[in-house]
């Protein structure tokens, strides 16, 4: 469940922008963006400077009847073409939705080849390869892309109780790839003296399958991806980074077009509603009040919905990778 296009229009306080399609915008007027064209907009503009008035999606056009899918179901990953996606035989949603102790041998290749694999390709097939075992526990550093352009990385979940499906992550440890729920994790920004923001480091040494993984300067509490499916504790998983998911845990009231962020007290893995908010600086460096200091990481495209037995609520969720985009600058041709 996609959206098509958005209408948006500039928070109250906001003089004018500009939008990545060149357009300016002015108080008071609302505009129509396509997806791709909003997907542009930063997670900082998203919070601070617009506001999405309506999300037009896919099926139904309107956010009052839409809803989030019961399960985990990228668009187009269990029929035609993308049936056989692995090389072993498995299709796409299986292979995202695989869960275990280690993770299995699996080679990759047409769409989900696009990701990254930094330890090279296993296996008999082209493309990318999961290894059959990974040392101490630590996740390899690999991501897919589905055939939407939704990103998902390999993931361990070092904690001792069960991540549920659906489910906001955080790293624990982002180097050895630890995920966890935020409640209980460190996260705090800060700013050099430059004025650029950042998240604090720390150590870790934590248990893996075959002895502790010890981080130096690894990142904790900053947004690691959505849980696809429930992962068990000492299990490895995909989560997603990047695109639309269509099942992601969130306060029961949410409206479709909040802008999302990491609910960092919460032990249930809810995303919350963020407000536009002034940015500021301690005397100490500590920055609260931006997009960074509140873990945003995407927008509602439905209204919450009731999750069959969970006793929990969800809503289809547009997950904008928080990687610094280069600027387009326009320049005037002087031949």
């Amino acid at each position: 469940m996609s959206a098509r296009s958005f209408i948006i229009q500039l928070q109250a306080g906001v003089g004018q922008a500009i939008l990545p399609d060149h357009r300016k915008m002015l108080p008071g007027v609302q505009y129509v963006v396509d997806a791709e064209t909003f997907g542009k907009i930063s997670l900082g503009a998203r919070q601070n400077v617009i506001k999405v008035v309506t999300v037009n999606l896919d099926t139904t056009g309107n956010t009052t009847t839409a809803s989030a899918s019961g399960t985990f179901v990228p668009a187009q990953a269990s029929s035609g073409v993308n049936l056989m996606a692995a090389g072993s035989g498995v299709n796409f949603l299986n292979y995202l939705t695989q869960v275990g102790t280690t993770t299995s041998s699996v080679s990759l290749a047409g769409f989900a080849a696009q990701g990254f694999d930094a330890g090279g390709t296993t296996g008999a097939g082209a493309g990318i390869g999961t290894p059959l075992s990974t040392i101490s526990g630590a996740a390899a550093n690999q991501t897919v892309v589905g055939p939407e352009g939704n990103r998902y990385t390999l993931v361990y979940n070092g904690t001792a109780s069960t991540i549920s499906g659906g489910w906001v992550t955080t790293w624990y440890d982002e180097n050895a790839r630890y995920i966890t729920v935020a409640s209980g994790t460190g996260y705090q920004v800060n700013a050099d003296g430059l004025g650029t923001s950042y998240v604090i480091s720390s150590n870790t040494s934590l248990p893996g399958v075959i002895g502790n993984v010890t981080s130096i300067g690894t990142k904790q509490g900053g947004f690691a991806g959505i849980t696809l499916v429930d992962v068990p504790a000492g299990n490895f998983a995909w989560v997603q980074i990047e695109g639309v998911c269509p099942r992601v845990a969130v306060p029961s009231g949410l409206a479709a077009g909040s802008t999302l962020g990491v609910n960092q007290t919460s032990g249930a893995g809810l995303a919350k509603s963020v407000s536009a908010q002034v940015t500021s600086t301690s005397s100490a460096g500590v920055v609260t009040g931006s997009a960074l200091a509140n873990n945003v990481f995407g927008t509602a495209l439905t209204t919450a919905v009731s999750g069959t037995s969970t006793g929990q609520w969800f809503s289809t969720v547009d997950i904008r990778s928080r990687k610094v985009k280069k600027p387009y600058v326009r320049v005037l041709n002087k031949n």
